[in-house]
This record gives structure tokens, sequence and C-alpha cells, in this order.
């Protein structure tokens, strides 16, 4: 969805004018609309007469972009695995079926671990989970993956979002909508904003923590030496990157 307004983006200078861009794309507000009825990464599903309970990530055509066939192909089932293990699903297979698309089929330990891609509430915090290895075909780290499921487990994260190729800012708005609540984040010093915001991401998922959850989640990423970066925190409703306003929730799903 953002590739078609590259261009665009790339003239433009002012971040509120691409948000705009964002926000009266109907195909962009159907699918918050789908996440606002069901706020998760996979699609859950129950099998074996609800003795197991399933995961089911598709990702984005693994058409070649800037990339060679092949290196689509990894980058879409690196995308299917990061939005399955945000649910919470333990990893078991990936398959291509004939119409090329890549699914990736986890399944859950429990059903109390399905987690929700959606913020749960202001205040929280926002972190950057994992960052994806640019030398290899931006694939993302198994363990990172593991341990963010384990840690799921543990009962340690509230909300859990794959970056997906359409940048950080597709992903905050996502998670925001299903709740109504907002974001107050702050830049990376080490690139400018308009890429960090609606560039290809290096992180792999955005995770939520509420303040009893907090210690326990970074001193467990920091024992398994798993990168976490701390981006800002949940807000009640408006949009904010350091002192830059980008309007309210609302103005992004309204009908």
């Amino acid at each position: 969805m953002i590739e078609k307004y590259r261009r665009q983006i790339q003239e433009l200078d002012d971040l509120v004018e691409i948000s705009n861009l964002l926000m009266e794309d109907k195909l962009f507000r159907k699918n918050l609309a789908k996440y606002i009825d069901s706020p998760y990464d996979s699609e859950i599903e129950k099998a074996g007469k609800g003795a197991f309970t399933l995961g089911i990530s598709k990702a984005e055509d693994a058409a070649p972009d800037n990339h060679d066939p092949e290196t689509a192909i990894v980058t879409a089932t690196n995308e299917a695995l990061v939005r399955l293990s945000c649910t919470g699903a333990r990893y078991l297979t990936v398959s291509t079926p004939d119409n090329g698309r890549i699914h990736a089929l986890g399944q859950f330990k429990s059903e109390d671990y399905i987690t929700s891609l959606a913020f749960a509430k202001k205040g929280d915090t926002i972190y950057l989970l994992g960052e994806t290895d640019e030398e290899n075909d931006c694939q993302a780290d198994p363990k990172v993956l593991d341990t963010l499921v384990k840690s799921i487990e543990k009962g340690l994260v509230s909300s859990a979002h794959a970056i997906s190729r359409n940048g950080l800012f597709v992903s905050l708005i996502e998670s925001c909508a299903p709740n109504k609540l907002g974001f107050d984040i702050t830049g990376d010093a080490e690139i400018e904003d308009k890429e960090f915001l609606f560039g290809r991401s290096r992180y792999m998922a955005l995770i939520t923590v509420t303040e009893k959850q907090e210690n326990g989640l970074v001193d467990y990423l920091f024992n398994y030496n798993i990168p976490i970066t701390l981006l800002g925190h949940v807000t009640k409703g408006e949009l904010r990157l350091d002192e830059l306003s980008f309007g309210y929730i609302n103005d992004f799903i309204r009908e």
C-alpha cells in the first residue's frame, strides 16, 4: 500500500502531508477495519474438535519488488513467521501453495497465550523488538522469534504486532485502531524521521507492556541478548512523534 505513494513520499518533506495520503486511502481504511474486527496478526482457528488452536499467517505477496524472486520469497516467508510469532503461536511449518502465497502455520501452547496486536490501554510502554539482518536477505533471527513467543507465554507482553513492509507508521496506526488509542514516540537519531516512519523498517515488531510487565520483559530479553528499543507510550488518542502531532486516531478510522 505504501508502494503506490513511494514517489510522492520521496517528494514530500511534511510528515503530516504524508500521513494524510494514507488517511484518505480507501484500501488503508479497509485494512484498518479488518484489524478492528479481528485484532490479530494471524487468523486464529480451532482444529481437532477444539483440541488444537492454530494460527495461520498469510504473508504479503512475494513479488520481486526491488529484489530478485528468491529474495522476495525469503522476505515474504520472514513476514509470515514474524506475524505468527506475534500472536504467541509456536512455529510449525511454512508452505507455498499453488497461488504463490506464503503461509505459516503454528500451534498455541494454550488459548491463554493468544496475543492481540491492539494497544490495550493508555500509559503502556511501546518497544521495538529485534532487528532484521539486511546482509542476510532481511531475515529475522529465529532466536528472537522464539524468545518473543516465550515472553508471551510468561505473561510479559501485552500486545505484539509485526512491522510490515509498509513501515512503522502504518503498523502503529493498525495497533492503535482497535481500541481507538494513540501513541507518543521518539524518533531515531540515526535516521531521518521520514525514513523512520515511512521507510522499510529494520525492526521486526512492536510490542507493548504494562508497568508491571516492563521490568520482567526487559530483564528476560537482556538475559538472552535480544535487542529491544524503547519507542514511547500509548496515549488516549493523539498520534505524536516528538513535538509533531498527526492528529487523532479517529481521523484515520472514520467512516
